[in-house]
């Protein structure tokens, strides 16, 4: 997929997240800015990102493009959270064929009608992230950054 003036995205933090059998989005507690933390564990509340990449599909030739959702920091440096290997860089990418897929007796949508790929991240332990800090969770598409939602880890006042 060349051309990406026609891309867009949405992102939302919320408490939970899920995409039905029917591909209905269901979202419980969205919109979170601030993401509470255990000061005991040093982890985040339990949280879900939903992501919702939207292309207009000019034709049917180019139809793939690879979404990658990462969280950054303030300063827009990929984030590793420390795991039993070092450190992971919290970076999640799939290649996505936009292309509508209907019933072979159903009638496909016109041409230039949008596509759209929805990407859900559930984090039901939270993550190891410093309080006091501003993150933000960024998409991009084929490399150019689409769009970014920030929240804050407040921890407890000095």
């Amino acid at each position: 997929m060349s051309d990406l003036s026609s891309a867009s995205a949405t992102i939302l933090i919320a408490d939970f997240v899920n995409v039905d059998a029917a591909g209905k989005v269901n979202v419980i507690g969205g919109g979170i800015q601030f993401l509470g933390s255990d000061f005991d564990s040093g982890q985040t509340a339990p949280f879900s990102v939903f992501v919702s990449v939207t292309v207009s599909i000019p034709s049917f030739d180019e139809t793939q493009a690879a979404v990658e959702v990462v969280l950054v920091d303030s300063d827009g440096q990929p984030v590793a959270v420390p795991s039993e290997e070092g450190g992971n860089v919290m970076r999640f990418s799939q290649s996505v064929d936009f292309r509508h897929t209907t019933a072979p007796d159903m009638q496909q949508p016109p041409i230039g009608f949008p596509g759209c790929s929805n990407v859900v991240l559930n984090f039901p332990g939270g993550l190891p992230l410093p309080t006091g800090t501003t993150y933000e969770w960024m998409v991009l598409l084929n490399g150019t950054r689409l769009t970014t939602t920030s929240f804050f880890v407040p921890g407890p006042s000095k």
